[in-house]
């Protein structure tokens, strides 16, 4: 290990700060930020880079600023909490525009043209639905340490919504021990519409009654907790356990009453323990965000891949001529096909299967469609650029939340003939390096 006086010349995706030693090896380190002088202590040696930690700062960036978070840099899950939202912004952009630049994705002379600023979020702060923590010796809740499997026990999450964090406080005041010993992690979800939390606990065996009684008395307990959930490796899963006996849904909502192009109020659910965006009030933009790009007709036929719940089927469905979406998780199709129903939808289709192999066998059928519209997981969509080419007849609008697999994605449908049109970022994760992104390509 050694000190050495480096200049931060810029935030990389990942979110570390990237400077360079006399030898002009490049140096990597957390919590640092652009144009400051820091001294750092080398850690860890790889190839062609260094890991550093920042023991002192010798010039500041104006935006720095005190963290509110007594964990923050401790826990593993924040890294920009160290200067003010409006930087954050900014740094965001310059991490997806270097990529998109360093791999040739656009062309500099483009960029005002292509790319508009990040939409911020209506919270910078307790906008996430949900938070997944470690169980830690059988008896506390926290989160890892960065790059760790380390607990670091947590009293509140500042990310979390304020009825998740009075739920924390209950299970660590509460006499929670036999759930938590029994676990290795717990999941706190907020139920939008009743502001009510639900627990998925993930259980090391199969539940016994002893351990549903535990559930139906926490749920007595506390004011905030009405749904628990058991989950595991051996089991199918078990619950809702509630201390109302009646209590037989599994399902969370969450209500849009004004989308913009969008009649009527559109409600979407999902089944405790599957998927939604994190940042519920941020999403209504990006659907809005979504909308905006597809450029929809009242005749448009539209391909939804990776539909999720119906996240944008649902709204899209209220405004194009038909919607046909794939996705590989069954109870997602089972609540995008509830979502439709309740809204009065009949022109949507909801197939599942590995999108992959969908797009194969529609094009087998000769099916294209007016537009398509991707929503992958973090690792993209492989693969399917020449798959997305034949099913598209104009408009392909691609969703991200990882910019190394999206700029990996662009290039191989710039291959297939597509060409960037719009390039909107939309932060869903403040306090994060991590950023969504929507992208308008035409064929």
């Amino acid at each position: 290990m050694h000190r050495e006086k480096i200049n931060i010349e810029k935030i990389v995706n990942g979110g570390f700060a990237l400077g360079h030693l006399p030898s002009n090896m490049v140096v990597l380190v957390q919590f640092g930020l652009p144009g400051e002088t820091v001294i750092v202590t080398t850690q860890e040696s790889k190839k062609n880079y260094l890991f550093g930690k920042i023991d002192q700062i010798e010039q500041y960036h104006p935006a720095r600023i005190a963290p509110p978070c007594q964990y923050y840099t401790i826990c593993g899950g924040c890294n920009l909490q160290h200067c003010n939202y409006e930087t954050q912004l900014l740094l965001k952009k310059d991490i997806l525009l270097d990529l998109l630049l360093r791999q040739n994705i656009i062309d500099e002379n483009a960029i005002d043209d292509i790319i508009a600023p990040v939409l911020p979020a209506p919270s910078p702060f307790h906008y996430r639905q949900r938070i997944r923590l470690q169980i830690k010796d059988g008896k506390s809740v926290g989160f890892n340490r960065f790059r760790s499997n380390e607990i670091i026990e947590v009293q509140q999450c500042l990310l979390a919504k304020e009825s998740i964090n009075r739920a924390l406080l209950a299970i660590n005041t509460s006499d929670t021990h036999r759930l938590l010993e029994l676990s290795t992690e717990l999941e706190l979800q907020q139920d939008p519409a009743t502001d009510m939390i639900s627990c998925i606990f993930r259980f090391k065996r199969k539940p016994r009654p002893a351990d549903v009684k535990a559930a139906e008395k926490l749920c007595l307990e506390t004011d905030e907790i009405d749904r628990i959930f058991f989950t595991g490796d051996t089991f199918s899963t078990v619950g809702p356990i509630s201390a109302n006996k009646d209590t037989t849904s599994n399902l969370l909502s969450v209500h849009y009453p004004q989308i913009q192009g969008v009649p009527g109020t559109i409600e979407l659910s999902w089944e405790a323990g599957g998927f939604c965006q994190v940042n519920l009030e941020q999403n209504k933009q990006m659907i809005e965000t979504v909308i905006d790009l597809c450029g929809l007709n009242p005749s448009d036929s539209i391909l939804d891949l990776y539909c999720g719940m119906g996240n944008f089927a649902i709204p899209i469905a209220a405004i194009a001529g038909s919607v046909f979406a794939i996705e590989g998780q069954g109870s997602s199709i089972r609540c995008a096909t509830l979502n439709a129903s309740r809204g009065n939808l009949s022109n949507t289709t909801f197939k599942k299967q590995p999108v992959h192999k969908g797009c194969l066998q529609l094009i087998e059928d000769n099916q294209s469609f007016d537009c398509v519209l991707i929503d992958p997981p973090r690792g993209g969509a492989p693969e399917l650029s020449s798959r997305l080419k034949a099913l598209c007849k104009g408009r392909l609008v691609y969703i991200s939340c990882d910019p190394a697999t999206l700029c990996r994605d662009l290039a191989a449908l710039q291959k297939e003939g597509f060409s960037i049109q719009r390039i909107q970022p939309i932060d869903m994760f403040p306090q994060t390096h991590h950023i969504e992104t929507v992208v308008l390509l035409n064929k």
